[in-house]
């Protein structure tokens, strides 16, 4: 029995022949992943208009987002706790983009230790999801790709004395770092456990 939002609407489309039923999988799939990512990003703005962060939730999210997608790192087992996560570390990177005395030097420092840490590391692949050599490849490019270019924006912001910026933008490089660690422990982890 279908019962969720994204089987309804798929039922539809399937309905009035907007898609062809053997696709309904598919497409039921996307919609569900797309409706996860409004949630989350209605989420990231719920929590920078709440501590009064907006423009800096968009910034490290702009940032966090690709890098992310394409170097990988630690996952959650389910998609509420994947949320629940995200809520804290939203949450607590946005509170230590408040608090700390930020100075050029930490956040060009901070820069340098993370992009170093994600350019060697990237792409830690999910243990249920293994990749072949020409994703790992592929997904190696896009995270230098990424890493390049916010490289070059935290350099570029910091020159033109916009520091917030440059370190909203290298928040997103230290919490990707530490994703892509714990990915690499957590797969050593299972991998000494079979």
């Amino acid at each position: 029995m279908r019962s969720s939002v994204a089987d309804r609407i798929t039922d539809k489309l399937v309905s009035k022949e907007i898609i062809i039923s053997k696709n309904r999988d598919l497409y039921t799939y996307g919609l569900k992943q797309g409706m996860v990512m409004i949630i989350n990003l209605a989420t990231i703005l719920v929590i920078g208009i709440v501590l009064h962060m907006v423009w800096e939730s968009i910034i490290f999210i702009i940032t966090y987002v690709p890098l992310r997608s394409n170097a990988g790192g630690c996952h959650a087992k389910t998609q509420v706790r994947c949320y629940m996560y995200s809520v804290a570390m939203i949450t607590a990177t946005l509170i230590c983009i408040k608090i700390v005395s930020w100075t050029g030097v930490i956040c060009m420092s901070l820069t340098l230790v993370a992009g170093t840490i994600i350019f060697f590391l990237a792409p830690v692949e999910a243990v249920n999801k293994p990749l072949s050599q020409t994703e790992e490849a592929l997904y190696k490019k896009r995270t230098h790709i990424s890493l390049g270019l916010f490289i070059f924006l935290v350099l570029l912001f910091c020159y033109i004395g916009q520091l917030v910026i440059s370190i909203c933008i290298m928040m997103g490089f230290v919490v990707v770092s530490i994703m892509l660690v714990l990915g690499r422990v957590t797969n050593q982890l299972n991998r000494t456990k079979k």
